[in-house]
């Protein structure tokens, strides 16, 4: 089988980057609870960029594969009756073990982090499904919970951002969406978001507090981090809650307002998808999966793809994507597919 393989961490991306090589392997047998995949398609996410330079909550026995998501064909399965279950199956897949990533040409993958999915949904859109769909779903069902009115996001020009605005939108909560980049105002506004927000406009502060007061928007979700966490939660309503689910802008949180926490009863929490996975039913997971699946097939959700490039162009898929994540991902497909 065909593999890429980061022989070391390196905290410099680019460094991090060069250092990938295609290299062959021994196609691994899978274990009792694993099923082998012969991967179709794979993409690249923030997080496994951030993988790659160390700096990820998951670490690996180097030579590593990265990448953590993708989809394919069970092709082999260990002997546990879930496992035999997925012979033959097409399937999205989620996996951070150390037997291997998925940006290679086969994978062994614990059945448990595997989905089962029909052919009407498309192998870019399979490859993209087991991770942010299912974030954004959770989260807004977070929203409901809460019984929050209005959502207030940051990274809006992401793919859980898009996510999130159409799950909301199907239970009639708004959103707020902030973005870091100002050319993106124009771009969400084809999309018809209604509040949008730069965060370095003059004026963001007081719009953000107007907007959080106005739409009733007690729950966030902060992709960022940093001063913008403070700014955030400073502008919300007494009661409200602060999800931290991911750190593109820092690594540490800043401006908090004290009292905002002692006397407003404001609160900062983590978000975590595994975590969120772990305490569903299988059952309930099924009809989640289900019900994101037939939004993709349907055309109500779509991940954004701005390329598709064979393993053994690895380098230049991952130099454009890092160069404009916004535009989409990029999908690495091995080379025999």
């Amino acid at each position: 089988m065909k593999s890429i393989k980061l022989p070391e961490y390196q905290g410099n991306i680019i460094r991090a980057l060069r250092s990938l090589e295609l290299t062959d392997m021994d196609t691994p047998i899978p274990e009792m609870d694993e099923v082998l995949i012969k991967v179709e398609a794979a993409p690249c996410n923030p997080s496994d960029l951030a993988f790659i330079q160390g700096g990820y909550n998951v670490m690996k026995v180097l030579p590593a594969t990265p990448g953590f998501e993708g989809t394919g064909m069970v092709i082999e399965t260990g002997n546990s009756p879930e496992a035999k279950e997925l012979m033959g199956k097409r399937v999205s897949f989620f996996s951070q073990s150390d037997k291997g990533g998925s940006w290679a040409s086969h994978i062994p993958v614990n059945a448990g982090d595997c989905i089962i999915i029909g052919d009407e949904l498309p192998s870019d859109m399979a490859a993209c499904f087991s991770v942010n769909p299912f974030t954004a779903y959770a989260m807004v069902e977070l929203a409901s919970e809460r019984t929050s009115k209005a959502i207030i996001q940051n990274a809006a020009g992401g793919q859980v951002a898009r996510f999130i605005n159409v799950l909301a939108g199907l239970k009639g909560i708004e959103v707020i969406n902030i973005v870091r980049k100002e050319e993106q105002i124009s771009m969400l506004k084809t999309l018809g978001y209604k509040h949008i927000l730069w965060h370095l406009d003059d004026n963001f502060s007081q719009q953000l507090c107007k907007l959080a007061t106005d739409l009733e928007a007690k729950v966030a979700f902060d992709a960022v981090g940093g001063e913008q966490s403070g700014h955030i939660l400073q502008a919300m309503p007494h009661g409200s809650s602060l999800y931290l689910y991911g750190a593109l802008g820092a690594r540490t949180l800043s401006e908090i307002p004290a009292t905002d926490v002692i006397f407003k009863n404001k609160s900062i929490l983590g978000f975590n998808l595994n975590e969120w996975k772990d305490q569903l039913p299988k059952e309930a997971f099924n009809k989640v999966a289900t019900e994101l699946e037939d939004l993709f097939i349907s055309g109500k959700m779509h991940t954004q793809i701005q390329g598709s490039f064979k393993l053994s162009e690895h380098s230049d898929a991952l130099m454009q994507y890092i160069r404009n994540m916004s535009a989409g991902k990029v999908l690495l497909i091995p080379d025999e597919a």
